[in-house]
């Protein structure tokens, strides 16, 4: 019987859209385990091979190692007994959950019982037993008994044997230094011997590119290699053989620039076509790998060859491999100081490639080829040029050439062709910046023409265009607002390609808000879409350019169009959140004070409609947080508005002069204004410290976002500043810089209210003003608060989508049992606290920053000391404890133990807290936090109770309901 199975599960908040758990997610693991045993005692063998499939489900669920050691070893048993269809169901699990292999505890029980089944009489049972062993090479990459097991397998006279223990040797060879160094003699006799039949000879070839594990052994498998290429000149062979040889050289890195001078030799000397196609494949994998150990010799042959093939397929496999170079700083470093000019001229001819043909594959790469060029030859000042011939206009024409003959075909070809060509005039524009207004000028007639699908990717490239300078887009809106009109006269065109113009007609606006005619376009032709997933679309994307009165307007009308509760108050929130921002950027319905306290109260009420719409499985915990931070902004903001009218209507008192006199400061005149300000201050500085919470909670978000969130606290910090300049302008703060992130793209309203703001401050000090507070004091305060809210707010893309999500779950032992009682121990001894954990990633793995360490911190923390204790004289330093320890996942498994002590008697709580640092070594509190409360007792005041603490089932783990 499988062992009892049980930890409680701790998980952090999830993102905004989770898969809803099914019914077998939410079965207690040891329930399960228990259901797999009974099936796997079943005597109906599809009942058996049933329960053995479903384990790899179970470990993806419940990934600990106490639930899959016992499983594991259940399955051995049932190998070991069972019949082979059993084993192969088996040996599919082992190759499915590889990953939870090394959370085997019992690793040598488990492959004693494995093994036993290699003394068989059956060939296929021992051929299963080999593969299954060769699976758990990553647990078991130095068991000798193994290797000789391979070893033999190999001059089997079984035709099953032999190919099992080709797959064990490909294996363990990948994992064993010593079975590696001992192979390579075997496999190349064996594959030396004219009995060795060709298709295995075959399969034994590529064991050799795991031979890397040090200098010598890769020296010897590539000598063997060579002694092949020779000896077998066969298609088959020579592919192999060099493809083998390619990957030895990536993974040893000690013979890259032979091998490329090698793969050289064979392209210029083989005439054959698959073996010209399979060097192409192996120098781009190498470019791609190792482009700075490649020499300006193999480059210019390379040149050479594209320009002497024949065949446009080489050609265009040979441009695939320069683009990949030339895309790598090594390829600028070469231009900068290896490249002479007659090599720049033959670099030049296969540029021009692009003009000459009119296969539109070839003439993609060449122009990628040349866009890298001339992105090259600015970053790295390369000396040998031609000052007749301009590099910049001839990539911006074989740009806009391409881009005009594909846009208008439908062939999967010239799409695949058009989507290189758009990616490439983006990065152009953004090194040469004069390019974009041409590329959006030649773009944007082409929409018209273009087909729906080509018309989405001119409209992405337009948007990329425009990012960087949203002017750019301002010179064609004339031409876009008509392709719009056009478009909402046609209900049968794509809502998305409605939605992409709509946005660019927001990036184009730069904050500002659109014209009413603009405006009442966009809702029109929304409101006759047949589809309000565009209308969403295109109001998420006007909250993230700032025209709030358009997103107000669609997300009203979509409130009354959703059927989920949840959504309708989503969808109601947003609507809420919009016009707060609207009624902030009307500038003519009233003062400053009376437009913040209105954008508040809608605020208000987003959030409670925010908070309505969040479910376990969408908990909006950054969405609400956000708001919330907005909202205590906005109203730090009016807060010192008010302080500031304060000095204005209430003079200071008679007495203040002689206060003044006798502080020897003239400010102090003014005592209740400089409270009120120094109070404004601490808030100012509040919100600073949870902004800074707020970016260390966002691990999954965009750069975008985070750069948001740093801009909203350098708001805060600008506008403590400013105060501090007022009330102490000789204080050291006032004369800090504000660090502001670095951007790609060109600065919002935001950002540039902060520098300003800055601005103010220095000139500020630079002036005299006395050292009375003076009008010039409040008018720079009023100044800075009403830049910052005249400034248009955009949401950032982390508030609509997360494109990454990675959550992390704790295990904790020992736990408290089902009645929460406190754990207890003796007070002269430790409790060893164990915490385990998973890392859980979504569909896109680790897309903007990944997990290096998980940073574990267990606080202790005396809540209730006992009234008559032995050690009432402890100092009080020991009720307060934190240890922490920092782990690396492997697998997306970690582990690590603690060991507490509680010398004080009384009520401890425990506090487990996970944070993540990344690769960079930024620390990331990502959560979750876990408690438990132990008791700590002494044996002179009371006896040692009966019941101990037990650990309870997975079935009572808060994150799998």
């Amino acid at each position: 019987m499988a062992a009892s199975v049980s930890f409680p599960l701790q998980t952090s908040a999830t993102g905004i859209m989770q898969e809803n758990a099914s019914v077998e997610q939410e079965q207690d693991a040891n329930l399960a385990l228990t259901d797999l045993d009974k099936g796997l005692r079943s005597a109906k063998p599809g009942v058996q091979c049933e329960s053995v499939i479903r384990f790899p489900r179970l470990f993806e669920k419940y990934p600990f190692p106490i639930l899959i050691n016992s499983a594991f070893l259940r399955l051995s048993d049932v190998f070991r007994a069972g019949n082979n269809f059993l084993r192969w169901c088996i040996l599919r699990v082992t190759l499915q959950s590889e990953k939870h292999l090394d959370k085997i505890l019992n690793v040598d029980e488990f492959v004693r019982r494995i093994f036993s089944v290699i003394h068989s009489n059956d060939p296929v049972a021992r051929a299963l037993t080999v593969r299954t062993l060769g699976s758990m090479a990553s647990v078991i990459p130095e068991r000798k008994t193994v290797h000789h097991t391979i070893v033999t397998g190999l001059d089997s006279n079984d035709r099953l044997e032999v190919d099992a223990a080709v797959f064990a040797a490909k294996r363990f060879a990948a994992q064993s230094h010593t079975f590696a160094a001992n192979i390579c003699s075997k496999i190349a006799t064996m594959i030396e011997q004219i009995a060795t039949p060709v298709d295995l000879k075959l399969r034994l070839i590529p064991i050799l590119q795991h031979m890397h594990h040090d200098v010598d052994t890769a020296a010897k498998a590539r000598g063997v290699c060579q002694d092949l290429l020779a000896k077998f000149p066969a298609q088959k062979f020579m592919t192999l053989t060099l493809h083998t040889m390619t990957q030895l050289a990536a993974q040893s890195l000690v013979d890259i620039q032979s091998h490329v001078q090698l793969l050289m030799s064979c392209l210029r000397r083989d005439p054959r076509t698959v073996v010209k196609f399979v060097i192409l494949r192996d120098m781009n994998s190498l470019a791609r790998k190792t482009p700075h150990l490649w020499t300006h010799t193999s480059v210019e042959a390379l040149c050479e060859f594209v320009l002497s093939a024949e065949s446009l397929a080489l050609k265009t496999a040979g441009v695939e491999v320069l683009s990949t170079l030339s895309g790598s700083v090594a390829f600028q470093l070469y231009m900068q100081k290896d490249v002479s000019e007659n090599q720049m001229k033959t670099i030049l001819e296969v540029c021009n490639l692009c003009y000459l043909c009119d296969n539109a594959s070839l003439s993609a790469s060449a122009t990628h080829f040349f866009t890298n060029v001339a992105i090259c030859h600015k970053k790295s000042n390369c000396p040998v040029w031609n000052p007749d011939e301009n590099i910049v206009s001839g990539a911006r024409l074989s740009l806009t050439t391409q881009i005009c003959l594909s846009a208008w075909s439908a062939d999967s070809q010239d799409q695949a062709a058009l989507k290189v060509c758009l990616h490439c005039a983006v990065r152009l524009a953004e090194v040469y910046p004069e390019t974009g207004p041409f590329f959006a000028t030649e773009i944007v007639q082409l929409l018209e023409m273009a087909n729906d699908k080509n018309c989405l990717m001119l409209c992405e490239c337009l948007a990329a265009i425009g990012e960087q300078n949203s002017d750019v887009i301002l010179d064609i809106v004339p031409q876009l607002l008509y392709i719009f009109q056009n478009l909402s006269q046609q209900p049968k065109v794509s809502g998305q390609l409605k939605t992409y113009i709509g946005t660019l007609l927001f990036q184009a606006a730069d904050g500002k808000p659109v014209p009413m005619n603009v405006r009442e376009l966009v809702i029109g032709c929304m409101e006759s879409s047949t589809s309000p997933w565009f209308a969403y679309k295109l109001g998420r994307q006007a909250m993230r350019y700032g025209q709030y009165h358009v997103a107000t307007d669609l997300f009203s009308m979509l409130s009354r169009r959703v059927a989920s509760e949840h959504f309708h108050f989503w969808m109601l929130g947003l609507h809420e959140i919009c016009d707060a921002e609207a009624h902030l950027c009307d500038t003519g319905t009233g003062s400053d004070v009376i437009r913040i306290d209105d954008t508040m109260m809608h605020y208000q009420k987003g959030l409670a409609a925010l908070k309505a719409a969040a479910t376990p499985n969408s908990p909006l915990q950054f969405q609400c947080w956000y708001v919330r931070l907005r909202t205590e902004l906005l109203q730090a903001h009016c807060q010192l508005v008010r302080n500031c009218n304060t000095f204005r209507t209430c003079p200071p008192p008679a007495i203040s002069t002689a206060l003044a006199m006798s502080r020897g400061r003239e400010i102090s005149r003014c005592g209740q204004i400089l409270s009120q300000l120094n109070k404004s201050m601490g808030d100012y500085e509040n919100l600073s410290t949870k902004f800074s919470a707020l970016y260390q909670s966002s691990f999954d978000a965009d750069p975008h976002t985070l750069r948001n969130i740093i801009l909203l606290q350098q708001c805060c910090e600008v506008m403590k500043s400013a105060i501090l300049t007022v009330v102490k302008p000789d204080s050291p703060g006032c004369h800090q810089q504000i660090w502001m992130p670095t951007t790609s793209s060109h600065k919002d309203q935001l950002s540039k209210a902060v520098q300003q703001v800055q601005l103010n401050i220095d000139s500020f000090l630079q002036a005299d003003h006395g050292p009375a507070l003076t009008h010039k004091h409040i008018d720079l305060l009023l100044q800075a608060v009403k830049g910052f809210i005249q400034a248009t707010f955009r949401f950032p893309r982390f508030f609509f989508q997360r494109l990454q999500c990675t959550t992390l779950k704790l295990a904790v032992s020992p736990q408290q049992n089902a009645q929460m009682e406190p754990i207890l121990i003796h007070h002269d001894t430790f409790l060893t606290l164990k915490v385990e954990g998973i890392v859980q990633h979504g569909q896109r793995r680790e897309l903007y920053r990944s997990v290096g360490q998980v940073r574990l911190t267990v606080t202790t923390t005396l809540v209730n000391r006992n009234q008559i204790s032995t050690d009432s004289k402890m100092n009080d330093s020991l009720t307060t404890n934190t240890l922490s320890q920092s782990v690396s996942p492997h697998n997306d498994y970690f582990s690590v133990s603690f060991l507490l002590a509680f010398p004080i008697s009384g009520v401890h709580s425990v506090s487990i807290e996970a944070a993540v640092e990344d690769r960079d070594g930024a620390l990331w509190c990502t959560g979750p936090k876990v408690c438990i409360t132990v008791k700590s007792y002494d044996d002179a005041m009371m006896k040692k109770p009966k019941s101990a603490s037990v650990r309870t089932s997975f079935g009572q783990m808060p994150g799998h309901s």
